[in-house]
């Protein structure tokens, strides 16, 4: 398929499937994103075309990059922005984060990034990630496809060679600006460029294409075992919590699937195997009772009994509000507390009040024998990290009820013509 042809493929259907009001073309000035430019300025509608540069400021000629980028917008006028950033550092992590980080920012919602990425790029990170371990979602490589922010990112070039493009500038005769950068053998991609890649693509001149077309299957297996795996924690997983008994129960290599993919769906955070047998030896295989945590990103793995939680970040607790008499529901950073009118129930008295426990709390539930706070909340199942901010309903210094555990002895009454209410409490 020739350049023109995958380009505007790859584009329309994007756009019979999402609408899509401003494509946003990041225009280094180097080869793959002036031919970008150019496709867009020939095949899509100028009123909607926008490009972006970002100036790393890690080159003497930088500012003169800058320029070219703006000189050839104007030529075809094309909208044209420019951001610049001060990366901390000039690893290739570090000046692709601040290249992200601006594409985020100036993204909004309909609007789709092009990238100029090629099949190339596609094989030198399948290579990169292979000789680091990578399983079938890491060897899936770039996705021609995605999400950014609230706005698309596509890579319409990637199926085709960096030779092909080429071709194409030449014939069209586009002028670009070369990375001296792209040279120097101390970044990882380019001693895979060149001293890798270049060798196989002299015995085998398709290499790159091919090995982009295998990252494409891998790209489509790796989704349908997800299909397959979603549809399975549908059985383990409840309210974000891992049933462990029927985890343990599965055959060891589908269950680990299972719990990278739930993990990762819903963090977001890549899971090595390394962080993966973490949790599984400190968290999940964890006595019953224990207090065991790992952190995945901002969440936490945590075990409580027979169920594996991932936990957000805790929020920051709420102070206690005092009752008003007139009120029943009261929303807090960590949960929400409500009172519940019932035949039987509280009566409601001012001065009522929330607080936190203490230690050596001691509770009498109604028509129950007295008992340790701590072991009334191991009975009702409240995990040891909802206990510190559960709160207790009191009055004048005396327990009053637990809410959403019992109300407890000479509270509760049963009087008729009169408002009474339960106390609930549910943690977020």
């Amino acid at each position: 398929m020739s350049v023109i042809q995958e380009f505007v493929q790859q584009c329309s259907a994007l756009e019979q499937s999402t609408e899509v009001t401003r494509w946003v073309i990041a225009l280094s000035g180097g080869l793959d994103s002036m031919v970008t430019l150019e496709l867009a300025h020939r095949y899509l509608a100028n009123s909607k075309l926008v490009a972006l540069h970002v100036n790393h400021q890690q080159q003497s000629s930088a500012a003169h990059w800058q320029r070219f980028c703006a000189e050839q917008c104007q030529s075809r006028n094309i909208t044209y922005q420019s951001m610049t950033v001060s990366p901390q550092g000039g690893s290739e992590q570090l000046l692709r984060d601040a290249r992200y980080q601006c594409f985020e920012n100036f993204l909004v919602e309909g609007d789709c990034l092009l990238l100029g990425h090629h099949a190339n790029d596609q094989a030198e990170t399948i290579l990169f990630r292979l000789v680091r371990g990578a399983g079938a979602k890491g060897l899936s490589a770039i996705p021609r496809q995605r999400n950014i922010a609230a706005a698309q990112l596509m890579r319409p070039l990637l199926g085709l060679s960096r030779a092909a493009l080429e071709a194409f500038a030449d014939q069209q005769k586009l002028a670009w600006v070369d990375d001296p950068s792209n040279n120097s053998l101390d970044y990882d991609r380019n001693y895979i460029r060149h001293k890798v890649l270049a060798p196989l693509r002299e015995h085998w001149p398709k290499a790159s294409v091919q090995m982009a077309i295998s990252a494409q299957l891998l790209s489509d297996d790796h989704r349908l075992l997800n299909q397959y795996l979603a549809a399975d924690l549908k059985v383990l997983v409840t309210n974000n919590c891992l049933d462990l008994v029927l985890f343990k129960a599965i055959e060891p290599t589908k269950a680990m699937a299972l719990l990278r993919y739930w993990l990762v769906s819903e963090t977001g955070v890549g899971l090595g195997k390394k962080l993966l047998q973490r949790i599984v030896e400190e968290v999940i295989n964890s006595r019953a009772d224990s207090l065991a945590c790992c952190p995945v990103g901002t969440f936490q793995c945590r075990r409580f009994k027979t169920r594996l939680f991932l936990l957000p970040e805790q929020p920051v607790v709420d102070a206690w509000p005092t009752i008003d008499n007139t009120r029943f529901r009261y929303s807090l950073s960590h949960g929400l507390f409500t009172l519940q009118q019932a035949g039987s129930g509280i009566e409601l008295l001012e001065g009522m009040y929330l607080q936190s426990k203490e230690d050596g709390m001691t509770v009498t539930a109604v028509n129950r024998p007295r008992k340790k706070l701590k072991k009334l909340f191991q009975e009702h199942g409240v995990p040891p990290w909802l206990r510190e901010s559960w709160p207790l309903l009191m009055y004048r210094g005396e327990l009053v009820a637990i809410p959403g555990i019992c109300i407890c002895e000479g509270w509760l009454q049963h009087r008729e013509n009169k408002s009474l209410f339960w106390p609930q409490w549910q943690a977020l």
